[in-house]
C-alpha cells in the first residue's frame, strides 16, 4: 500500500484529531458494513479553543476515522494509487453543547454500505460524537467516494432545482429589529482581529459594547483558524429579507490548512469550509447585538435541527479564494438569541459547497444567571441602554414574555404556567416593549404605589412608520407601548399568581391618554414610567389601574391612565357589551338618510393608497393599516350634524394582528379599532376638502386632546366583521392647523363593544 502515489490518509497536525481506537470491526479485502470506535482526548491548551469552547470544525472533523475504517478494509487495494478520498453529502445534526477542553470525546462510526460503480468506490457511513459519555453529535446519511483526477478537474457543481428555485421564491418575508444599531456594515481582517478580541463594541460602535470581563468567549477564534478576511454586511437582504453576508477567504497554497490535510492529497477540509460559515454567523449575531442578552454566554450550535451539506467540487492549493453567500432564513430571540442560515460557498461563479439549516446561539454557559430571580429582581444580565444605564431585564425577557416560558421572563415563580395558557403580551410586529430599566415594589404587593420604568427603541425604518400616513409614530403605537410597559408592571408583581390555576385573559377595558408633543421618534428610545393606582379582585377577575407618562430624551411626550381586567374564560364568555347585550343599531341604520346624501367611498385591501387628488402629502395609510373596506359617509350627518362615517371591515381569521395579539389568545388589538377610526376621520378630511389652504399638509396625530376609550368586548377570529360609526363634533381651523374631533362606536356582529370620546385627527403644514 505504501507504494501507490495517492492513500486514504488521516490529516496531519493540527488538523489531526483522533487519540485512540478502541474497537474496531471489519475484515480486509470485504467492502461490507464495519464499524470502529475512536477517541480524542481534547488538549487543555488546544490551539483551536475559545475561552475553552471547541469550535464546530474541530467537533466534525474529529470523527475523521471513517478515512481510517475504510483504509483497514482496503480501499487502497482496490484504487491503486489512483483515486482520492471527497465526501459529497452529509447530515449533521447537534444533539448538546459543544465539546470544552479537557474532554475525552468519542465517536461509534459505522460503513454502512458500499456501492461500486465501474471503478469508482462509493460507501455511506455515519457516527455519533459523545463528550465524557454525553450525546452531543450525530452524522447520518453521509456519502463519500473514491474519484479519478479527470474526474475532479470537471466539477458539476451545486445544482438548484427549479422546484427548489420555486420554494425559495415563495418564502415569507420576516423582519427582526436589532438590539444595536450599526452602519459598521463592511468588516475587514482589522475589524475581525478585534472581534477576536473580544471586542465588539469597538468594530460596531458603542452600543454593542458591553463591560470588562463580559461575554469573553464571544468572539471569532484567532487569526490561525480564521476562514474568512472580509465580510459584507446586508441586514435586510436574503430571500426573507432577514440578512444575507458575502464574505471571502484569500487562500494560501502553503497555508497549513492544505499541507496537513491530507498529506499526500492536499485539499481544504469541508469542516474548515463550514467553520468559515460558522464565524459569519457569530459575525451576524454580534452584529445584530444579540450578544447584549447574557452576561456569560458562548456560541452554540442549533440543536436537533438537521443541517444538511452538499459537495460538489474540491478546493485545492491552485484556488486563491472562496466566496461566501449566507442567506438568514430564521433570526429571533427565541428560545435564545439565534440565526439559522442557508450558505453557498463559490469557486469563482460556480457553487461547489452547500448547507442548508445552519444554526448557531447564543446561550448561556452552565451556573451563569440568565433569567430574574425569585422576587423578579436579577443580578445585572449584561444589557445597558444607550446611555449606559443597567437593565434590569432585557430584549430576550421580553420575548419570553410575548411567546415563550414565563418563567424565563418574570422568575422562578412563573413555572407554575410552563404546564398551563396563561397571559402574554404582545409579540412579533406589535411588540412595544424591550427592556426593564427599574421597578419599585414587591412580588405579591399589589398596593398602589408601586412604579416600574421600561424602554422600547422605535427602529427608524419600524414598519409602522413606513406604512403610515405619515412617517411619524401612529397612534396605535403610542396606545399599545404605554399599555403593554404599563401592563407588564402588574404581571410583573404577580397579579395572577395568587389563582395560579386560573387560566386568565387579559383584556383592556378603559383608558384616557393625551398626546403631549407631537416629536419624531424614529430611532430613539422611548421611556415608560408606569404607576400602579389600584388593584382589585372580583369573581372570576383580576382589575388593575395605572398611570403612565412616555418620554424621549427626557422630554414627555404621551400621558394617560388605563384599566385591566385578567378575565377567567367563563367571565369572558359572558361579555354584553356595552348596552347590557342588547342590540343597539348603528346611526344611518335609525335615522335612515336620504341615499342622495350618502357617498360610498371603497378601500379595497389590494388598491394603492388613497392619495390627496390636490398633490399634497396627505394620504391613508395602507398594509398592516388598511383596516377599512368601506366607508359610508354623510357631510351633514351623524349626532352633531357636522358629519358622520360608517365604515366596515371584514375580519379574516388570518389577520395579521391575531398571532400577535395575544400567543395562545388571538384578538384583534382595540387600538387598531381607533386606527380604523382615525383612517375614517382622514378620509373624511380628504373628501371634504377640510385641508384646503394649508401649504403642504400632512397628517398628524392630534396633540393636546384628551382621547378617552372604552372597551366591552372583542374582536375574534371568527367574528366575520366588525362596523364602526364616526361622529365629527368639532372642526377647528388654527391658521395652517386644522383639528377634526370626533366621537365613535364599534360594533362586532350582534354587539356595540368599543366607545371612542374625543378621537382625534390633525393637518399640519409640512413645514410645521
Amino acid at each position: 500500500m505504501d507504494g501507490y502515489a495517492k492513500r486514504v490518509r488521516l490529516p496531519a497536525p493540527p488538523y489531526h484529531f483522533v487519540t485512540r481506537v478502541t474497537a474496531l470491526e471489519g475484515t480486509t479485502g470485504e467492502f461490507k458494513p464495519a464499524t470502529i470506535t475512536t477517541e480524542y482526548d481534547v488538549p487543555e491548551d488546544a490551539w483551536y479553543a475559545v475561552d475553552g469552547g471547541v469550535p464546530p470544525a474541530v467537533t466534525v472533523e474529529a470523527g475523521q476515522c471513517d478515512l481510517l475504517l475504510v483504509s483497514y478494509l482496503g480501499i487502497d487495494f482496490r484504487n491503486k494509487g489512483e483515486r482520492v478520498y471527497r465526501l459529497l453529502d452529509s447530515t449533521l445534526v447537534f444533539r448538546g453543547d459543544l465539546p470544552r477542553t479537557g474532554q475525552t470525546l468519542r465517536y461509534d462510526i459505522s460503513i454502512d454500505r458500499f456501492v461500486h460503480q465501474g471503478d469508482t468506490t462509493l460507501f455511506f457511513f455515519s457516527y455519533k460524537c459523545y463528550a465524557d459519555g454525553e450525546l452531543i453529535l450525530e452524522l447520518h446519511d453521509a456519502c463519500a467516494g473514491f474519484f479519478s483526477r479527470q474526474e475532479l478537474d470537471t466539477p458539476l457543481g451545486v445544482v438548484m432545482t427549479e422546484k427548489e428555485k420555486a420554494a425559495r421564491a415563495a418564502l415569507p418575508k420576516g423582519y427582526f429589529k436589532p438590539l444595536a444599531y450599526t452602519a459598521k456594515n463592511h468588516l475587514t481582517r482589522a475589524d475581525l482581529d478585534l472581534l477576536a478580541q473580544g471586542r465588539p463594541g469597538d468594530v460596531f460602535g458603542p452600543d454593542h459594547a458591553q463591560d470588562p470581563g463580559i461575554n469573553p468567549a464571544l468572539r471569532l477564534p484567532d487569526d490561525r483558524l480564521r476562514m474568512v478576511d472580509d465580510v459584507v454586511i446586508d441586514r435586510k437582504g436574503g430571500p426573507r429579507g432577514l440578512g444575507k453576508l458575502v464574505a471571502t477567504k484569500r487562500l494560501s497554497p502553503d497555508a497549513w490548512y492544505f499541507t496537513c490535510h491530507f498529506p499526500d492529497d492536499h485539499v481544504l477540509a469541508g469542516s474548515l469550509v463550514a467553520e468559515g460559515a460558522v464565524q459569519l454567523l457569530q459575525i451576524y449575531l454580534l452584529h445584530q447585538g444579540m450578544h447584549l442578552t447574557l452576561p456569560d454566554a458562548r456560541f452554540q450550535c442549533v440543536t436537533d435541527t438537521p443541517i444538511e451539506v452538499q459537495v460538489r467540487g474540491q478546493i485545492t492549493q491552485a484556488h486563491e479564494e472562496i466566496r461566501y453567500e449566507v442567506e438568514v432564513m430564521e433570526l429571533t430571540l427565541l428560545p435564545r438569541a439565534t440565526v439559522i442560515a442557508d450558505i453557498l460557498i463559490y469557486l469563482g461563479d460556480k457553487p461547489v459547497i452547500r448547507m442548508k439549516n445552519l444554526g448557531l446561539q447564543v446561550r448561556e454557559k452552565n451556573g451563569t444567571p440568565y433569567r430574574p430571580e425569585a422576587g423578579g429582581v436579577p443580578r445585572f444580565l449584561g444589557r445597558r441602554n444607550r446611555s449606559g444605564e443597567p437593565a434590569m431585564i432585557n430584549e430576550l425577557h421580553l420575548a419570553h414574555a410575548a411567546k415563550g416560558l414565563l418563567d424565563m421572563a418574570m422568575g422562578p415563580e412563573f413555572e407554575v404556567y410552563r404546564d398551563s395558557r396563561a397571559p402574554y403580551i404582545p409579540n412579533g410586529d406589535f411588540q412595544f416593549v424591550d427592556r426593564v430599566m427599574s421597578l419599585k415594589g414587591t412580588r405579591g404587593d399589589l398596593s398602589p404605589g408601586a412604579e416600574m420604568v421600561t424602554e422600547y427603541d422605535s427602529p427608524p425604518d419600524a414598519w409602522y412608520y413606513e406604512q403610515n400616513s405619515h412617517p411619524h409614530m401612529p397612534n396605535a403605537v403610542y396606545m399599545e407601548s404605554s399599555l403593554q410597559a404599563a401592563i407588564f408592571l402588574g404581571y410583573y408583581l404577580g397579579a395572577t399568581l395568587k389563582n395560579p390555576e386560573e387560566q386568565y385573559s387579559i383584556r383592556n377595558l378603559d383608558g384616557r391618554a393625551t398626546l403631549v408633543k407631537d416629536i419624531d421618534l424614529r430611532g430613539k428610545t422611548v421611556r415608560h414610567h408606569s404607576k400602579l393606582l389600584m388593584t382589585s379582585a372580583v369573581q372570576g377577575a383580576v382589575l388593575q389601574n395605572f398611570s403612565y407618562e412616555l418620554s424621549a430624551d427626557g422630554e414627555v411626550f404621551y400621558t394617560g391612565e388605563s384599566l385591566f381586567g385578567y378575565f377567567s374564560a367563563a367571565a369572558l364568555a359572558n361579555q354584553v357589551g356595552l348596552d347590557n347585550g342588547r342590540y343597539v343599531p348603528t346611526w344611518i341604520e335609525t335615522e335612515q338618510p336620504d341615499p342622495a346624501r350618502v357617498r360610498r367611498v371603497e378601500l379595497p385591501a389590494d388598491a394603492p393608497a388613497f392619495t390627496d387628488p390636490t398633490g399634497g402629502h396627505l394620504h391613508l395609510p395602507g398594509d398592516k393599516f388598511a383596516l377599512v373596506d368601506h366607508v359610508d359617509l354623510v357631510a351633514d350627518g351623524g349626532r352633531h350634524g357636522h358629519g358622520y362615517l360608517h365604515g366596515r371591515r371584514a375580519v379574516r381569521p388570518d389577520e395579521w394582528y391575531f398571532d400577535c395579539h395575544f400567543h395562545r389568545d388571538p384578538v384583534m388589538p382595540g387600538s387598531l379599532g381607533v386606527e380604523a377610526v382615525l383612517q375614517a376621520l382622514r378620509l373624511f378630511v380628504l373628501e371634504q376638502d377640510l385641508a384646503d389652504g394649508i401649504e403642504q399638509p400632512r397628517f398628524a396625530m392630534a396633540t393636546d386632546v384628551e382621547m378617552a376609550w372604552k372597551y366591552r368586548g372583542q374582536i375574534l377570529r371568527d367574528d366575520k366583521e366588525l362596523f364602526f360609526d364616526v361622529h365629527v363634533k368639532e372642526i377647528r381651523r388654527e391658521g395652517d392647523r386644522l383639528l377634526v374631533i370626533a366621537d365613535a362606536d364599534l360594533w362586532k356582529p350582534g354587539l356595540r363593544i368599543y366607545e371612542l370620546t374625543d378621537v382625534a385627527v390633525e393637518v399640519r403644514s409640512a413645514q410645521a
